[in-house]
């Protein structure tokens, strides 16, 4: 509503990127989810009216119940550091706080949101505090007035909010506009959304004011003069002496744009918007040695750049000849259109491609350009990174230090359109993309992105060895991608730890064209293993270079593609872990997790289960069957025959139901007996949180490993998620923990008798365990699939 409503400049800073949350669109998680939620955001905020989009350094590390969690873990100096710098950079003339840093705002991240956005209003202005930002170019800044959200109406608050209102021009009220753009945060609401048919109040208080303002407000502005003729009154600076005469005068083309706009000739204000753009340089100028209103004045100055495109009907766009990436040192064509659908007549327009790095290439009204990718060109990739998922801030590299808290990098490649409007010249910038078929949706356009020549996929990432195993051999899967238009060919080995043998040494690989892919087989054998890692290593050696790095291709409809890099490696740990031998398990796939790579390193054979399966196969022949993450949100199959399911459980086997939320969980109808999983599920999201074993002569603790408080060490992010408030008595609660302050909480692991069978509820985070390597995980995991074997 600021934005769209009030025409306000609108900017929001986000701490973290989602990286812990669940998914509910695909398998991607951690830094993988972290980057589809960017992207969610980044879509949304098209909707939302967001004019910039930030981010924090921190990282997402779990649900959090208290203000202290946040802090220590994300460092209180830190957070205020990238809130301060932010502040610095954009320079707002009001600050509002979602969050109010207490209790009320539940999750600990939150709190911690609303209690730094305080504190860097209260110091954003000090040079003295953090200054080496000043060293980087920035300068100190202070917004004016300072709100917190979240208040009710029968407390004391200074604005009341209405979203509800209708906005003929969207053809909505603001706030089910808004509710369009949330949709698209489908990995957190799996794309739903609830129109609110009336008023949407939100009320929000003032905390501090640098201007005078009454004690109840009608706009967040009152007592600002944000008139372009107010500049100076804004920054509270003194006006120099023509301040008056040049600012009247961009005022006054602003009026005759507005007078000459209609809507069936929008180029109408074409003319004065021109008069309007050379006045705001012309004052850019007269105010240099001003530099806080130079700034004020470069975002006016683009936002009548905007203004004339889009009263032109300007349409510019750069396709790459390319239906896929491009590497370092390909050449390429880009076909760079421009048109303008206006009777006012332009000169030029005048256009070129820019790299990243450097280096143009245009020419006046040309449509195609070859562009050639410098062999030094960067790889597109997010510029911040963590070496692993226990640190919760990310690394950003001194190069990279101009896109901090961007979204992105930019784009590597950039076109660019220069005309005039009565001799005042207009730029337009355009990323290159690529055309993309995406059946049966038709084509979709991807930013042009610049990857390696060969890239270099290991599976698995991570993997277990039981110590007291027989045979200590490994399968290790490379997939190599040719992104390399003309081919490559070369030679693919491994790194070993020392004694350890691969078989075979090395393989020679041949590629012809872009898009190519091609799987090779490793059998390793480990020499004497030790409860700890070890690492192999894949490269991939072609025309005197080594490839030694892959990538996952984070892809969803509706959103941008991104790559995220990871090492080509594969990471060993010995676990002391026994398991029963020959297991068969069937595994009912939820929203994606990687527990049945887990399982398949335990050494049982691993099988997942179909619509059809569940409907009509002889579920006796699997010792256990397992249904994965959120499954019943999912599997309409798994509804609807889940019936068999417990007739499998009452003739003797052994089912084990991973997590679920409650709205798709309904134990009363989906469990053999009744328990209650409530809309406010426990959770305990403290992954070191004390825990008590509460059965430990049962068989789950003893056979075949004797599980001990120790197991529960290492754990990352939490331990679990939508917990049992209350059960049957035909169930055992197996395990108690809590948060601080928490009551202690049995429902995370329950199991009951049924039939000849076994039944168990885990809401235990074991999907976000073991693709991290985590032992105790492994150990307890075993001991669950092995009781289908008694």
């Amino acid at each position: 509503m600021l934005s769209r409503g009030a025409g306000a400049r609108v900017a929001l800073l986000t701490l973290t990127r989602g990286e812990a949350g669940d998914n509910a669109i695909g398998s991607e998680l951690f830094d993988a989810l972290g980057l589809v939620r960017t992207e969610e955001l980044l879509r949304a905020d098209q909707y939302y009216g967001v004019d910039q989009q930030y981010f924090a350094t921190v990282v997402d590390y779990g649900f959090s119940k208290r203000l202290e969690e946040a802090l220590v873990k994300w460092g209180r100096e830190d957070v205020l550091r990238d809130v301060v710098r932010v502040i610095r950079i954009e320079r707002p003339l009001v600050l509002i706080a979602r969050f109010q840093g207490n209790d009320r705002d539940g999750h600990g991240n939150h709190q911690a949101a609303g209690l730094i956005t305080q504190d860097a209003y209260r110091v954003s202005g000090d040079a003295s505090v953090f200054p080496e930002q000043m060293r980087e170019g920035l300068r100190p800044w202070q917004p004016l007035k300072l709100y917190v959200g979240g208040v009710r109406e029968n407390e004391d608050w200074t604005i009341r909010v209405d979203t509800g209102v209708y906005s003929p021009w969207l053809g909505d009220t603001y706030a089910n506009f808004a509710r369009t753009g949330l949709s698209f945060q489908r990995s957190q609401n799996s794309g739903r959304t609830d129109q609110q048919p009336g008023a949407t109040s939100a009320f929000y208080r003032r905390l501090a004011s640098r201007v005078a303002a009454a004690p109840k407000e009608t706009t967040f502005f009152d007592g600002i003069d944000t008139r372009v003729t107010g500049l100076f009154s804004a920054l509270q600076h003194p006006a120099p002496p023509q301040a008056a005469s040049i600012l009247s005068g961009i005022q006054r083309e602003i009026d005759a744009a507005r007078q000459a706009f209609t809507p069936d000739d929008p180029s109408a204000s074409v003319p004065a918007l021109a008069r309007g753009l050379a006045a705001v340089r012309g004052a850019k100028k007269a105010f240099a040695a001003d530099p806080d209103a130079a700034y004020l004045l470069t975002i006016k100055e683009q936002q009548f750049a905007d203004a004339i495109s889009a009263a032109l009907g300007v349409e510019f766009t750069a396709i790459a000849a390319t239906s896929g990436p491009v590497v370092p040192g390909q050449t390429f064509d880009a076909q760079v259109r421009f048109a303008s659908h206006a009777s006012v007549p332009i000169e030029g327009p005048t256009l070129g491609i820019l790299k990243q790095n450097g280096g143009s290439a245009g020419g006046a009204h040309t449509t195609t350009f070859e562009v050639w990718v410098p062999p030094t060109m960067p790889l597109t990739r997010p510029y911040f990174g963590r070496a692993s998922l226990v640190e919760n801030r990310y690394s950003i590299a001194d190069s990279d230090i101009s896109w901090l808290h961007r979204p992105w990098a930019p784009p590597p490649f950039v076109a660019v359109a220069t005309f005039s409007v009565d001799g005042v010249p207009v730029e337009m910038h355009a990323p290159v993309t690529r055309r993309e078929t995406e059946a049966p949706y038709g084509y979709v356009t991807r930013e042009l992105a610049v990857v390696p020549a060969v890239a270099v996929n290991v599976t698995p990432r991570r993997t277990i060895m039981p110590l007291r195993q027989v045979n200590n051999r490994l399968v290790v899967h490379v997939e190599l991608v040719n992104n390399a238009p003309e081919g490559t060919a070369g030679q693919l080995a491994l790194k070993l730890p020392a004694g350890w043998m691969a078989s075979p040494a090395a393989m020679p690989f041949t590629f012809t064209r872009a898009g190519e892919k091609a799987d090779f087989r490793f059998v390793v054998g480990a020499g004497a293993l030790d409860a700890r890692e070890y690492k192999i290593e894949a490269v991939a050696s072609s025309n005197g270079r080594d490839y030694a790095e892959g990538f996952d291709v984070i892809e969803h409809r509706d959103l941008e593609t991104r790559y995220l890099y990871r090492p080509a490696a594969t990471v060993v740990r010995g676990v002391d872990v026994r398991m029963a031998p020959e297991l068969r398990v069937g595994y009912v796939m939820g929203v994606g997790d990687d527990v049945p790579a887990g399982i398949a390193q335990l050494g049982a054979q691993v099988r997942l289960l179909d619509a059809q399966d569940l409907a009509s196969a002889d579920l006796s022949q699997f010792h256990t069957i397992m249904t994965g993450t959120r499954a019943y949100g999912v599997r309409e199959d798994l509804r609807t025959y889940n019936r068999r399911l417990l007739e499998y459980v009452r003739g003797g086997g052994n089912l084990i139901v991973l997590y679920n939320t409650p709205g798709e969980f309904d134990p009363h109808a989906f469990a053999p007996y009744p328990a209650d999983l409530p809309r406010n599920a426990e959770e305990v999201s403290e992954e070191d949180s004390p825990v008590e074993i509460l059965a430990p002569s049962r068989a789950e603790f003893t056979t075949p490993n004797r599980i001990t408080k120790a197991d529960f060490d290492g754990w990352v992010e939490q331990r679990g998620s939508k917990f049992f408030s209350q059960w049957d008595a035909a169930y055992t609660a197996m395990i108690e923990t809590h948060d601080r302050g928490q009551p202690p909480q049995r429902g995370g692991w329950v199991t009951a008798a049924y039939g000849r069978g076994h039944y168990t509820y885990l809401a235990y985070a074991l999907h976000r365990q073991l693709p991290y390597g985590v032992p105790g995980a492994y150990r307890l995991l075993a001991n669950l699939l092995s009781m289908g074997a008694r």
